[in-house]
């Protein structure tokens, strides 16, 4: 579970924004003025902050300067001044990720929020990413021989994540068992067509732990199987 930094002094926008990220499987620490905001990141893992600009104690963008100096944790700047200049000073002045001016959807806020994950992981993980509707399906890290579901890691033996992976790379697309075979062991010599369909029952159950009842690998009986999206 990724760790939001709300910063944030109007309650009743907190709340919302808590709720939105929550219902989205994020854990939201939320502070009201900048200082402790500063305290929490000193002592804590954050993964991103959101940061209005108007508190109480003290300049979201002096919140934003003193992040700056230690940090490179993204920063999603939320507030109601749609200046042109503060937007040129948060983004290209502090060094803000991204600048959301209020109101706006929650959706969208979280849109944006694993935006900023997303880009961040794949600066510091070699990942390929499978999207459906814009939204991230499967990502897949070759270093770490590992896959993530809805950014969930699957408990996969390697020769399920071999299997997988060549699913998820060529998705919709027949793949037979003999050419899996040959992915999973580089030779096929010496295992079944069994053996396969013991894999993919093994990777259905991995796939159901994350997101249950999903379809997302077909079999097409006589020929293989697919990675449906």
């Amino acid at each position: 579970m990724q760790n939001i930094l709300l910063v944030e002094d109007d309650k009743v926008i907190a709340e919302g924004i808590s709720f939105a990220l929550e219902s989205d499987s994020f854990k939201v620490n939320w502070c009201e003025m900048g200082n402790d905001a500063l305290d929490h990141l000193n002592n804590n893992a954050v993964d991103l902050v959101l940061l209005d600009i108007g508190l109480p104690d003290m300049s979201g963008f002096d919140v934003l300067r003193k992040i700056r100096k230690t940090l490179e944790v993204p920063v999603i700047i939320i507030t109601a001044r749609d200046d042109d200049a503060d937007i040129v000073l948060g983004l290209e002045g502090l060094g803000a990720d991204d600048y959301v001016t209020k109101p706006f959807n929650p959706r969208v806020l979280v849109a944006r929020i694993r935006a900023q994950l997303r880009h961040v992981r794949m600066q510091n993980e070699p990942v390929q990413v499978v999207t459906k509707n814009h939204k991230e399906v499967f990502a897949i890290n070759e270093d770490l021989n590992q896959i993530l579901l809805n950014e969930q890691v699957l408990h996969l033996t390697n020769a399920e994540c071999k299997i997988l992976s060549c699913l998820v790379e060529k998705p919709n697309r027949i793949h037979s068992k003999e050419h899996l075979l040959s992915i999973m062991w580089d030779r096929p010599h010496g295992s079944s067509e069994g053996t396969i369909v013991t894999h993919i029952r093994s990777i259905r159950r991995a796939l159901n732990k994350i997101e249950p009842d999903n379809e997302y690998i077909k079999n097409h009986r006589g020929l293989g199987y697919s990675l449906v999206l």
